[in-house]
Parts: C-alpha cells; structure tokens; sequence
C-alpha cells in the first residue's frame, strides 16, 4: 500500500514539475512575443520620424542650393553638394519604406536590406555635412565678391539682378552691399539724399502702380526713412543660419537612422528569425 502510494506521489511530483516547465516555455515565449512587438513598433515609430525629417532636409538643402545660385554662382561644388543631399535624403525615404512594408510583411531579409543600406547613406551624409555645409572664410570672401558683381549688374538695370535685389532688400529691411550710401551717385552733392529704389523703403508694395510707387519713393528719399543698413551681412547671415540648419536636420536624420538600422539589425538576428520570418 506505502509503494503505491509513493508512486502516486511521484507521479503527481512529475506532473507539478511538467506543468511548471509548460508555464516557463510559455512565459518564455510571451517574453518573446512581447519584445518583438515593442521592436517592431520602434522601428515603425524611428521610421515614421526618419522620413519628416528626410523631407525637411531635402527642403533645406534644395532651398540653399538655389540661394546659393542665385547670389554666388562661383560655388558650384556646394550647390552639388547639397543636390547630393537632397539625393540622399530622398533615397533614406525610400528605403526606410522598403524596410518598414519588410515588417508589416513579417520579411527579414528586406529589413536586413534596408539596415545595409541605410549604412552606407549614413557615410554619404556625414561626408557631404562634414565637408560642405559649413560656411567658411573664403566662401564668404567669394560671397562678398558675387554680392558687389550682382548689385552693380542691378544699378546697370539687368532684369533678374534688379528683381533678386528688390526681394533682398524688401525681405531682410536693408539697402545696397554696404548701406544705401551704394547708391549715391558720383555727381550728387552729399547734402542730397542717394537715389534709393523703392525696395529700400518700408512703404515698398509690388502689386502697386508704379505712379505710385514713385511717388512714395521720393517721399521716402526726402524723409530718408529708407533702410539704412546694409545687405551684405544680412545675406550672408541667412547663409549661415541656412547651413547650419541643414547640418543639424541632418545630424537628426543621421542620429534616427543609426537607432533605426540598430533596430532592423535586431530584428533581423537569429534570436528574431522564427518570429520574423513567414512560415513555409
């Protein structure tokens, strides 16, 4: 009868011991599934975040590019510069969207696809960040340069020089490179005010007559209520702040796609394949 009952009591151990092995799979299993789900939703979420500002940077870049052409011709290698950007950034929406339709379809070899890629348009941008989007000394010294070849061409009545300046100086409040001294012609005593345009003057309106127009400009001469700072470092100030907003929306962009290609890195490890990958 004790035999028996020790074999009951074995049994039953076995059983306890069975169902408590069943519960830790299980527990171990839901860990899993629990993980996977929070990876997945972070690389949605880092995607999501990677693509606005992907947009933002192409944006940037294709805004200083045309700037730049507009006031500084000579720099052609920053206007290459920052079309690659925009390239890159561009190619960093299309595959972060190849990676993250990989996820939605559960497929690890497009996300792993996607990591490399975005690998290797990481070194692109940082490259082309490090070397080109700063502002330095000689490109402000050629700036300077192709601000004073533009407003002569503008005095000289040249179309699209005259409209670029009338936008600069009605946008930024300033008149001529240095000040509106730049138009003082040579044979007008100093007592006179200089023959300002209209863009100097705060009353300046595009969509008014030029009957108009004229006459607030002389009334803007005689009361020398026109701008009495120059461009030049305005304008190149804007180039600056430009830059430098392009260099930080790509340092985010950057930073995003690291965490993000760490992420499809994970997603795509072993430890992930069974819970990635379709069943055959």
């Amino acid at each position: 009868m004790a035999t028996v009952e020790a074999k009951e009591s074995d049994i039953r151990d076995d059983v306890t011991l069975e169902a408590r092995g069943h519960e830790k799979t299980l527990e171990k299993s839901s860990t899993l599934s629990n993980g996977k789900h929070c990876l997945k939703a972070t690389f949605v979420v880092l995607g999501i975040i990677s693509v606005i500002a992907a947009l933002a940077l192409i944006v940037l870049a294709v805004l200083t590019s045309m700037a730049t052409k507009a006031y500084d011709a000579e720099q052609t290698s920053r206007m290459v510069s920052m079309v690659l950007l925009a390239v890159s950034a561009a190619a960093t929406v299309c595959v972060v969207i190849y990676g993250e339709v990989a996820v939605f379809k559960k497929q690890r070899n497009p996300v792993h696809i996607a990591a490399v890629v975005l690998a290797i348009l990481i070194i692109v941008q940082a490259l082309i960040a490090g070397i080109s989007v700063n502002v330095e000394p000689s490109d402000e010294a050629k700036l300077q340069k192709s601000l004073a070849e533009s407003f002569k061409l503008a005095k000289d009545g040249n179309p699209r020089h005259s409209k670029m300046w009338s936008m600069t100086q009605s946008d930024l409040d300033c008149c001529g490179v240095y000040g509106p001294e730049d138009y003082r012609s040579s044979k007008l005593p100093y007592y006179f005010p200089p023959d300002v345009p209209i863009a100097c003057c705060p009353s300046y309106d595009p969509s008014r007559s030029d009957l108009v127009q004229e006459r607030d400009r002389e009334l803007c001469k005689v009361k020398k209520t026109y701008y009495n700072g120059g461009c030049k470092d305005l304008v190149l100030l804007v180039f600056k702040e430009t830059s430098s907003m392009v260099l930080t929306v790509d340092i985010i962009l950057m930073v995003v796609e690291i965490i993000l290609m760490i992420v499809g890195a994970i997603l795509c490890s072993k430890q992930w394949i069974h819970k990635v990958e379709p069943s055959k």
